[in-house]
């Protein structure tokens, strides 16, 4: 699951009277799932129900219904968004390795929803995973893993 580690230990801090720094998680994610959904220009059913599928994976603690409206919201934000890099960092910050392969890797499957891969998706995947500093290697790996499922 790509962020219940994450969730599992803001949980754990909390629980102890601690209350770390944490980024809205699904938002950002939901945020770069949308991003790499809409960068063929064209958002279809098919590629919203596997972002939310893919946030229900992840997310222990939040309603189907809240993950809903963070989508919505995502979607409503999207094109006044100008930058992602503000949540590009928060996950630099917050997410070791293989959390950022797992969310590359789910950005892969959200591409491949619609059974065609765009030239603009690919690249939008390429560039984020850079800024991820993620190896090619991983990148690519990535994109094999999900086409062998």
């Amino acid at each position: 699951m790509l962020f219940s580690k994450w969730i599992d230990q803001i949980s754990a801090a909390q629980q102890q009277g601690v209350k770390p720094e944490s980024p809205d998680l699904e938002r950002i994610s939901a945020a770069l799932l949308v991003e790499v959904a809409r960068s063929d220009h064209k958002l279809e059913t098919e590629e919203l129900q596997t972002i939310k599928a893919a946030l229900e994976n992840s997310s222990s603690s939040l309603s189907v219904s809240e993950l809903e409206q963070i989508i919505d919201e995502v979607l409503a934000e999207a094109d006044a968004t100008i930058s992602l890099h503000a949540h590009i960092r928060q996950i630099n910050e917050h997410f070791d390795r293989q959390q950022k392969i797992q969310l590359i890797e789910q950005m892969w499957r959200v591409a491949y929803t619609d059974g065609d891969l765009d030239k603009y998706e690919d690249y939008t995947i390429r560039k984020l995973s850079e800024l991820l500093y993620l190896k090619h290697r991983d990148f690519v790996q990535a994109k094999l893993a999900v086409l062998e499922q």
